[in-house]
């Protein structure tokens, strides 16, 4: 796992939102959000404060990042208010205003949805006195706060790279990787990171890669008609990747009810892609259940540790409320993703190092021995 990352002064990259969710007991497509509180105890850092978390929407790793912000401040003696905006810039507006007007919470933890508003919500926050943590974003106009950042600009990389080498050994499937990738819609700063370190990933490998659709989906249902669209259009592509859980989980529902999602054994390499070599964000069980599965053509995920995510958060937080760290600090910590292949007793004990204790996860068992040349990063 990359080491998490920590340094002050101005941020030199930008970036924005993975799909934060809010609640806790949820299953990508179709669930139901749930707000909620959490309260501690009467002794600790945080004792007899309230934290008000508003992150951007319903995804896999938000779900799991809620749920251990919500158990670290509960350690440090806080209570913490969940709300879930669901990618509703108004709602997650109206709900800072109402924090702001009450003075009820002495912390904000939050994602920023309206990209063009931020700055000035931060500086609101602040005005007010109460602590804040951006969690991504990418503000504009000028604005200082801490802020928990993932390392976009390599967040798939390597994904790409491993993408590219297996296609390169396997020109079955088409030696020139020609790539398809969903977004999240609207379309943000974000995703477009995400797909520009895939392509890079895959160019250092063999220079004539291109992505050849790059889609932007409002969620997992979405994801599949758009790519059950491109599909029927019967352009060529043999690698897929998406920013995000719910639109890569979307894009691969649409390629297996295409037939294009299998996979086979060939003599020692037991798990070979029929069609296309497809990647998958964010490393959470429902990918799993593909990438662990001898017979699905999902052959890397990213997983991204949503437990370290809560960990590089909350510590931030119990600075800014202790004043140890000035409310308009410019400290940021960085973490990212580790792609992992279908070796499955390899990287599952690093999944439940960050999913294990989630309510409603179950992180699936390893089903078969992989034994093909795929390897991790």
């Amino acid at each position: 796992m990359k080491a998490v990352k920590e340094w002050r002064g101005r941020r030199l990259f930008v970036v924005t939102a993975l799909a934060m969710v809010v609640v806790l007991a949820v299953a990508v497509g179709g669930a139901v959000a749930r707000e909620g509180n959490t309260s501690g105890t009467s002794a600790g850092p945080l004792a007899g404060k309230k934290i008000l978390a508003i992150p951007y929407w319903l995804d896999n790793f938000g779900i799991a990042y809620s749920h251990w912000l919500s158990e670290d401040i509960k350690a440090a003696g806080g209570d913490t208010t969940v709300i879930n905006a669901n990618a509703v810039s108004s709602r997650q507006l109206d709900a800072i205003n109402n924090a702001v007007n009450t003075g009820q919470y002495s912390g904000i933890i939050w994602e920023p949805i309206d990209e063009t508003a931020a700055a000035t919500t931060i500086k609101a926050i602040q005005t007010a006195k109460i602590a804040q943590v951006v969690f991504q974003g990418v503000p504009q106009g000028k604005w200082s706060a801490p802020i928990v950042s993932l390392d976009e600009h390599h967040s798939l990389t390597a994904s790409g790279v491993i993408a590219a080498k297996y296609l390169k050994t396997h020109p079955q499937l088409g030696s020139v990787p020609l790539a398809v990738f969903m977004g999240v819609y609207p379309q943000n700063a974000n995703c477009v990171l995400r797909m520009k370190s895939f392509l890079n990933g895959l160019r250092s490998v063999t220079p004539s890669a291109k992505v050849v659709y790059f889609g932007a989906a409002k969620n997992q249902a979405d994801a599949t008609r758009l790519m059950s669209d491109f599909i029927n259009k019967h352009q060529k592509f043999n690698v897929t990747s998406g920013c995000g859980s719910a639109s890569t989980l979307g894009v691969v529902a649409a390629l297996n009810a295409a037939g294009l999602g299998k996979a086979h054994a060939v003599g020692t390499d037991n798990k070979v892609p029929e069609h296309v070599f497809i990647t998958t964000q964010d490393g959470t069980p429902p990918e799993l259940q593909y990438l662990w599965n001898k017979n699905s053509a999902v052959m890397v995920s990213s997983l991204l540790p949503a437990k370290d995510g809560a960990k590089a958060t909350v510590p931030i937080m119990i600075r800014l409320l202790s004043g140890d760290l000035p409310l308009d600090s410019n400290l940021v910590v960085q973490f990212g993703w580790k792609p992992m292949s279908p070796n499955c007793k390899q990287y599952r004990p690093q999944v439940l190092s960050q999913f294990a204790g989630v309510p409603n996860f179950s992180v699936p068992k390893c089903s078969f021995t992989y034994t093909g040349p795929l390897k991790g990063a």
